[in-house]
């Protein structure tokens, strides 16, 4: 899932329904290069929906350019004691990267006092970064930014789509999980999101029209065929074929993905051994990418 930042919202990796969509997809977006091969969500064909372990950890190889990336199923916070933080260390140790890759934006910049510390304030993300910093390494960003994804997104869904599917997963599950109802509170939420992380971070242009709450709730309405209870967002569940959410869903992931792809890439002609910590779908819906890259010749 995504990862908004939290002085917004906090939230939170393919792309169509079938590969003639996938194709026709590449044919109308020329904004949009889906250069790297990926897997569908609607391919993937896991337990229960679970990872086989949490992290899910799987390495690439070709020669002296090696990749360990570590799929994880995104946990609470405060469970400090949870094996996943333990085993991401110890791979990472293990390794000894040249270089590390989060998930959820740019945070080369932030400084952790402590390993509790990062991992109370942003979980497996925080503790990528205090970890890169203990043999002094880069921690490069492998999610796009805002403005990428809703410019791709807008270029094949109508405003109201987009409005619909971003308020309701990136912010309206948000304001149920802190049990946040009440109709004033909730559009007061609504209005900083719309100005502060759609107009601003993901510098969309709405008319004052577009960035109101009436016109939320009836975008709503048109796009999931029923009218908008805050006490029940919609799912968006990119395993189910089925939904304009779930399509919309699958294609910002393989926006996402092709992102991280590419990131990776880049990083290949620079450093030998990469080290991934990203959410576990995007590891089975890049494999085949990133096999691609890794086997590829360099210089």
């Amino acid at each position: 899932m995504k990862i908004v930042p939290l002085i917004l919202v906090l939230v939170f990796g393919c792309i169509n329904t079938d590969k003639k969509e996938n194709q026709d997809t590449q044919k109308q977006k020329s904004d949009t290069t889906y250069n790297y091969p990926t897997v569908s969500y609607l391919d993937l064909k896991l337990e229960n929906g679970q990872l086989p372990s949490n992290p899910y950890i799987v390495e690439f190889t070709n020669g002296k350019k090696k990749i360990v990336f570590c799929g994880t199923m995104h946990l609470s916070k405060a469970d400090l004691n949870n094996p996943l933080y333990k085993k991401i260390e110890a791979a990472f140790f293990a390794f000894r990267p040249d270089v590390c890759v989060n998930e959820g934006g740019d945070i080369s910049q932030k400084i952790y006092t402590s390993k509790k510390e990062a991992i109370l304030s942003d979980g497996e993300i925080g503790l990528t970064k205090i970890l890169a910093d203990s043999l002094k390494l880069s921690c490069v960003n492998g999610d796009m930014n805002e403005a990428y994804e809703f410019k791709n997104l807008l270029q094949r869904y109508s405003t109201e789509e987009f409005i619909a599917y971003v308020v309701n997963e990136r912010l309206m599950w948000e304001l149920k999980g802190r049990k946040i109802f009440n109709q004033q509170d909730v559009e007061k939420e609504f209005n900083k999101f719309i100005q502060g992380y759609i107009m601003t971070l993901g510098k969309v242009n709405l008319t004052e029209t577009e960035q109101s709450f009436d016109f939320f709730k009836a975008s709503f309405e048109k796009t999931v065929g029923r009218p908008f209870d805050i006490n029940r967002p919609e799912p968006s569940n990119p395993f189910d074929p089925k939904g304009k959410f779930q399509e919309i869903g699958r294609v910002s992931k393989q926006i996402r993905d092709q992102n991280l792809i590419g990131t990776i890439d880049q990083l290949l002609d620079a450093y030998d051994k990469i080290f991934i910590v990203f959410g576990g779908w995007h590891l089975f819906t890049c494999k085949p990418g990133i096999e691609e890259i890794i086997n590829r010749k360099r210089k």
